[in-house]
């Protein structure tokens, strides 16, 4: 178990280090096309009433972007709005934030840029743009939510450009306003899913065996009844691997070892939410393409209480070698009765955390889907589930973990397989009754 512990840390820093060099490669290709830093000036923002929204386009000239991306908007006689403020007019054009379907993106503000456009066979410079990135941050949360509500594969918006905590602009052509298709599921979102898929099927394949209990490999103890009283005997069986007998187990899930420990709800419970926080993170990113801010308080504080309680049932089962070891001494039933029962079978404390892990698990994906960000629990949910981690935690330590002793090492050998106990040696067998009746019957004939 200790190996494949280690194997899935490798694993799993290698699969982080090709996210993170990912990240780095796409904000390095990004920063050059970033806006400087703007900040809008606190003067109270004025648009020229002849200003119109022209014409929307990608930064790449196309007409589909993914979040995170820039888009440029052709503004209708904006370098004439521009120059006339040298002449008093008080109208900047970095003042101005972004609307899309007529919701304001708050922060999300304007930054002049030129473009070369061609007239007939010549290019010629248009100071008509204004670059705008769509980022989602912190106060356009609702407005995002708004607009992917429902959405598939993409949505498509209407662009607009006006001033802070007022309406757009007006466009210029009203039958065709400048529209611009956002998509979702980009290349970003695919690679960071197969990412995420091949996470879960290593760990699956190679290091599932790292959820067991940490008792002593191929020991196990079962009641007896003796003398009219339960007893806990301790016994050594055979670890041996079966071929599955679907191809498709075979190859994702390997060979099938029987009378293996028992999985353990503390360690299977942090798994599960080390998965969901780390797959809703990469989900986020992959749609939203933001990196930072994803990760809240609740979720970590989630991940807090999970890791303590593995730790500490981690202390119950004890450390150390073998003979300190102690775990749940009983052979694998399979996932779901190994997490809800211990040796004497299905109990009530290792239920309630399992329904109450799943359900807050389901809720928290689901509104990962939902908002594309991570749910901002209350202090009531997360004390519940406190106070469920700590009931089973207490209750764990009065479980019967089967290990009253050593295993009798006479009763095994060392390679796991049971030793067959011989009837003693005794040097004067006694004889069979057909011989000592014929001894009878010579001696009888002699004294004759």
């Amino acid at each position: 178990m200790h190996k494949n512990t280690k194997r899935f840390a490798a694993i799993f820093v290698l699969v982080f280090s090709l996210i993170v060099s990912l990240n780095f490669a796409v904000i390095a290709q990004d920063i050059s096309d970033v806006p400087s830093v703007n900040i809008a000036p606190s003067r109270t923002c004025s648009v020229p009433l002849n200003l119109k929204t022209q014409q929307v386009i990608a930064d790449n000239g196309g007409s589909q972007v993914k979040m995170g991306d820039r888009i440029k908007v052709r503004v209708e006689k904006l370098s004439e709005a521009i120059n006339s403020t040298v002449k008093g007019n008080s109208f900047d054009p970095r003042q101005l934030v972004l609307y899309l379907n007529g919701y304001e993106l708050k922060n999300v503000y304007a930054e002049p840029t030129i473009l070369m456009v061609k007239d007939g066979d010549q290019k010629k410079v248009d100071d008509n743009w204004l670059a705008f990135r769509l980022e989602r941050n912190e106060p356009s949360e609702d407005v995002w939510n708004a607009l992917i509500g429902g959405a598939k594969y993409s949505i498509n918006v209407i662009v607009g450009v006006g001033c802070p905590n007022k309406i757009a602009i007006p466009v210029s052509d009203l039958q065709s306003p400048p529209r611009i298709n956002i998509v979702l599921l980009s290349w970003r979102f695919w690679l960071c899913l197969l990412l995420l898929l091949g996470v879960v099927l290593l760990f699956t394949r190679y290091c599932r065996n790292a959820l067991r209990s940490s008792g002593i490999e191929g020991v196990y103890s079962r009641k007896e009844l003796i003398g009219g009283q339960e007893r806990l005997i301790s016994q050594r069986v055979d670890i041996q691997p079966e071929q599955r007998k679907s191809r498709i187990a075979r190859i994702f899930l390997g060979r099938k070892k029987v009378n293996q420990n028992p999985f353990s709800l503390s360690i299977s419970q942090l798994a599960f939410w080390t998965l969901i926080i780390f797959g809703s993170y990469l989900v986020i990113y992959g749609i939203t393409g933001n990196y930072a801010n994803v990760l809240n308080e609740q979720s970590l504080v989630l991940l807090g209480i999970n890791s303590v309680t593995a730790f500490g049932s981690s202390l119950i089962d004890g450390q150390g070698d073998e003979s300190k070891r102690k775990g749940t001494q009983r052979v694998s039933e399979g996932f779901f009765l190994d997490i809800l029962s211990d040796i004497n079978g299905v109990n009530f404390h290792r239920f309630q955390t399992f329904i109450w892990t799943v359900a807050i698990g389901l809720f928290f994906v689901w509104e990962v889907v939902k908002n594309l960000a991570m749910p901002e629990f209350d202090q009531t949910l997360l004390t519940l589930q406190g106070i469920s981690s700590a009931t089973y935690l207490g209750l764990r330590g009065q479980e019967q973990h089967g290990m009253t002793k050593d295993p009798d090492q006479s009763t095994y050998q060392k390679d796991n397989s049971f030793q067959q106990q011989l009837p003693p040696k005794i040097d004067n067998p006694p004889e069979s009754p057909e011989q000592d009746n014929s001894l009878e019957t010579d001696s009888s004939t002699t004294s004759s």
